[in-house]
């Protein structure tokens, strides 16, 4: 049984509606462009004649204010004066003083004049011309010209206009609903079968009825979704294998991890052991040189304390070495010393940046593998923001409950583009991901240009 679709949702009601809103849009854009031209066309005509005819007018004026015949001159304007759109003509003479005004609703000699029929406001062009006789001002001529012809003439254009946009508005939506009530019927039916697709049924079929353009949708519908269920079911044994891959390859880089730090503890355990003691026997036996020597300023003395020198200088390298590769202090004393540790070492370092370290919750029985896990992307963090960050201050906060383990690094260094970092990742982010990764854990960071760097790491414990 099919499900009633709403009227918004109907495709007949879409498709009419669709049709009748671009026929609107596109005849009233028509309409107010016709309107458009049809007023620039009268203004542009109306701004020309009346130019024309003022131009004319003052050089006539001229003449007879010369031979001061003024009668001939008022003979000569009253017929000008029945053209149609010119409502007044007024002449002035040089002291601004009208001589002759003919029309109606005159203005004031003071009166505004118009620049352009399309910027008038009062219905009336109102015009004005100096009158000149061999470069000598005689007086001005002003005249007004009514816009109430243009206006009618606009108006009824765009009535003419908008008679036609509505009859085909309406044969638009005749012809619409006769062709939808026959093509929607048929989509109807291959909307229902895609919905079916939708839901996972890939068994449905299209009947093609007609071989029109619907009907052999209809039959490409089918092939692709006989082609869908085929490689859907190719995606979901591709991606078992690959779950099954990512898992183990999880598993490797736990395992790999493991044995990395297992080889660092026994490095580490070498150097103490083996080297450590090497260096303290050539510390003594230089000791002894230096106790035997007769002169304290002889050669021997000498060479006996440079041997001391570069002993020590070694140890220091070499307990170096010992605390990158495993901090003793670490197995020793728990996670939130070797963290202090780091920490204090690292602002001896950089002595420019403040650094505030806080934690709060049992540290103590973390397990060897989350230790060594926070240790190194702490490690790895403080290394990024002395290299990259140009930072001030940075926080580290350490907050262990019953849920889950936290740890947030952040810095108010220059930051990054976050997309750029998203999209080409280093070294020392990727090792930090797959180290907590390893142990089910979740690392993300934030950052902007600006705005520093943070990274926030939560593992949760096992229930």
């Amino acid at each position: 049984m099919s499900e009633s679709i709403s009227l918004f949702n109907s495709l007949r009601f879409r498709l009419i509606a669709s049709v009748v809103t671009i026929e609107i849009i596109m005849l009233s854009i028509l309409v107010w462009n016709n309107i458009s031209i049809i007023h620039s066309t009268h203004t542009d005509r109306l701004r020309d004649t009346a130019t024309s005819m003022i131009q004319q007018i003052a050089n006539t004026s001229g003449r007879h204010m010369v031979a001061v015949d003024y009668a001939s001159l008022e003979d000569y304007l009253s017929n000008v004066i029945t053209y149609k759109e010119l409502t007044y003509i007024v002449i002035l003479d040089r002291d601004n003083s009208p001589v002759i005004q003919i029309g109606s609703a005159i203005p004031s000699t003071k009166h505004e004049i118009d620049e352009h029929p399309a910027q008038v406001n009062d219905g009336v062009f109102d015009i004005s011309q100096q009158i000149q006789v061999a470069g000598q001002p005689m007086g001005r001529v002003l005249m007004g010209f009514s816009l109430s012809l243009m206006d009618d003439a606009i108006y009824e254009s765009r009535n003419r206009g908008i008679t036609i946009a509505l009859i085909e508005i309406i044969l638009t939506i005749i012809v619409t609903i006769v062709i939808g009530l026959g093509l929607t019927r048929r989509l109807a039916t291959l909307s229902k079968a895609a919905a079916d697709v939708e839901a996972g049924n890939y068994t449905v079929s299209v009947p093609t009825e007609a071989n029109d353009e619907v009907g052999k949708t209809a039959a490409a519908f089918n092939n692709m979704v006989a082609e869908v269920a085929k490689r859907t079911q190719l995606l979901v044994e591709e991606e078992e294998k690959t779950n099954q891959l990512l898992s183990e390859n999880r598993l490797l880089i736990q395992k790999s991890l493991e044995v990395q730090e297992e080889e660092r503890k026994n490095l580490a355990r070498e150097l103490h052991d083996e080297l450590g003691q090497c260096i303290t026997a050539i510390q003594a036996d230089a000791e002894s040189i230096k106790d035997l020597s007769e002169k304290k300023d002889s050669p021997i003395y000498a060479r006996a304390g440079a041997i001391l020198n570069v002993s020590a200088h070694i140890y220091d390298v070499v307990h170096s070495m010992m605390h990158l590769l495993r901090p003793s202090v670490l197995d020793n004393l728990g996670l939130e010393e070797a963290l202090r540790e780091e920490v204090h070492a690292w602002n001896q370092r950089n002595p420019t940046v403040q650094t505030e370290f806080s934690f709060s919750g049992d540290l103590s029985d973390l397990g060897e593998h989350i230790n060594i896990t926070i240790y190194r992307v702490v490690q790895e963090c403080l290394t990024n923001i002395a290299k990259h960050s140009s930072a001030l201050y940075v926080t580290i906060k350490l907050k262990n409950d019953a849920e889950y383990l936290q740890l947030t690094i952040s810095d108010d260094g220059i930051g990054m583009d976050k997309e750029i970092t998203d999209s080409s990742l280093g070294l020392g982010l990727i090792g930090m991901r797959e180290r907590i990764q390893a142990l089910n854990g979740m690392f993300f960071y934030e950052t902007s240009i600006g705005n520093g760097f943070q990274v926030s790491i939560r593992i949760i414990h096992d229930v």
